[in-house]
């Protein structure tokens, strides 16, 4: 495991000590033993797809775990558990292309450029694992890259890449980390994860200026009004 992989282990265990869980709790929430958990912890150990998604069901930040990114503002949309992962995705979807088609992120330049580039992976995918539109295969040809390029930069080897692709294998947690680190993939994307995409979607709000914020916000709550009501 590369060195800045630890990065998404010690935003692990930060999560872990915020929520004051017990081993015991946590490897509830993950389905594993507490071994494999103390390995995975330590850095020894990746954590499994499935380990990952038990992790979203718990009230951990697992949004800030992969990114490093926090959303510290609230908005007041539906809660992550009363709304679907469909409706997060379509909402992200509105903000994306109101930002792309008025130019609303103005202040941090860096920060919203990851922003937009995460978002037109919602254009290409949403997150599938399985069959040939999935959110690995998508990516590699967004870029055209051949299956040995996107192996190498994922440092993985082609077969495994196409198993990802085929969705024969599902992406541990540094293969989740790599997709976002090398290609800004939110992670929420890929585990489906509605709490991530509700964390990533008040990030996106908190960049926009007020005003421009206060209009995307009225056109959010229209479009869960509008999705409600089908």
């Amino acid at each position: 495991m590369g060195n800045d992989y630890m990065l998404v282990v010690e935003r692990f265990h930060e999560e872990f000590e915020r929520l004051e869980l017990t081993q015991q709790r946590l490897c509830g929430y993950l389905h594993m033993r507490q071994s494999n958990l103390s390995k995975s912890i330590a850095g020894y150990r990746r954590f499994s797809y499935s380990e990952m998604k038990g992790l979203c069901g718990s009230s951990a930040d697992v949004f800030y775990i992969f990114t490093g990114i926090k959303a510290t503002d609230d908005y007041g949309l539906p809660e992550p558990h009363s709304a679907r992962p469909e409706e997060l995705l379509c909402c992200l979807g509105t903000v994306y292309l109101h930002i792309r088609a008025a130019g609303l992120l103005n202040r941090d330049k860096a920060s919203c450029g990851m922003v937009q580039k995460q978002l037109e992976y919602i254009q290409c995918a949403f997150g599938k694992l399985d069959g040939r539109d999935n959110i690995f295969y998508q990516v590699q040809h967004h870029y055209n890259y051949t299956q040995e390029k996107m192996a190498e930069i994922l440092g993985t080897s082609t077969r495994s890449l196409q198993a990802l692709e085929n969705g024969r294998k599902l992406p541990d947690s540094e293969m989740i980390w790599k997709m976002y680190d090398r290609f800004l993939v939110s992670p929420a994307f890929i585990l489906n994860d509605p709490r991530g995409m509700w964390n990533e979607l008040n990030h996106v709000l908190s960049l926009l200026e007020k005003d421009s914020r206060d209009i995307i916000l009225k056109l959010l709550d229209n479009s869960f009004c509008l999705m409600r009501r089908n």
